[in-house]
């Protein structure tokens, strides 16, 4: 079986890649082309598998890449990035809470067998030929990932932004005290410096009312609002948990004022 490509940088990448696993097959051009000769026998196995990895491992993002200009028109390169490292965590299982929301695809599976059946064949094979047609459910299965992926990109935007705003109002926020025990129990307790618990009509009469008028479907009524309305210069925040996706909020708005420690170091 012979595998040819039109450009030499594929060629190029692909024979890098064979010498990275131990392969020494290398290519000639013929006719304006640029040849592997795969030999038959008992190393088709390995050929299989190394082409399969450098279309995962190299071709994917240029898939991806041609997907988002081509059929999303994302003109700008940084975006496209970011959304292809989201795509990227998909396929690598490190994203499940996004794969759960489409069709998970067996992505070593599904190249494999496209690649496979290269191999069953004596012709010539283009690798553009390849790639567009033995492996349009490839395609198709990224461009799923790719919906929910711009979906998360966009939603992770739009978090930024309110984490950005939530900063810019803190900065401009005197303290109403300078340090503030939290404990994250249900209920919800505040501690002032003395430690001594606040009750929750104290709490409520420090609260900026601008921030649950003006925000009121993000801002969290119970622990963001009253926090950033007192502004203090030090948050202890006890807690047994720190999987918990309001502590990834309180990080990212107070950043170095916001300290964790166990709930069982509570004064």
């Amino acid at each position: 079986m012979e595998l040819a490509f039109l450009s030499a940088d594929d060629a190029s990448r692909l024979q890098s890649f064979f010498l990275k696993t131990g392969i020494s097959l290398f290519c000639e051009k013929q006719s304006g082309r640029y040849v592997f000769s795969f030999p038959k026998g008992e190393d088709q196995d390995r050929f299989v598998e190394a082409l399969t990895e450098f279309i995962i491992h190299v071709k994917r993002a240029e898939f991806l890449d041609q997907i988002l200009v081509n059929r999303f028109y994302y003109e700008n390169e940084e975006e496209r990035l970011q959304i292809i490292e989201i795509v990227n965590a998909m396929c690598l299982g490190k994203r499940e809470e996004l794969t759960a929301l489409t069709a998970k695809m067996n992505e070593h599976s599904i190249v494999k067998q496209a690649v496979a059946s290269v191999f069953e064949t004596d012709d010539a094979v283009l690798l553009e030929s390849l790639l567009t047609f033995r492996l349009k459910d490839y395609y198709e299965a990224l461009t799923q990932y790719l919906h929910v992926a711009i979906d998360e990109y966009k939603m992770e935007q739009d978090y930024q932004m309110f984490v950005n705003m939530l900063r810019d109002y803190l900065n401009k926020q005197k303290p109403k005290k300078k340090l503030v025990h939290l404990s994250l129990t249900d209920p919800v307790c505040f501690y002032d410096e003395d430690s001594k618990e606040m009750t929750r009509d104290e709490v409520m009469e420090l609260v900026d009312r601008r921030l649950l008028f003006n925000h009121p479907v993000y801002i969290d009524s119970a622990v963001i609002a009253p926090l950033l309305s007192i502004a203090p210069k030090k948050i202890f925040l006890y807690t047994d948990s720190e999987e918990k996706a309001i502590i990834r909020t309180l990080l990212n708005i107070f950043e170095e004022r916001l300290k964790i420690l166990p709930l069982a170091d509570l004064p």
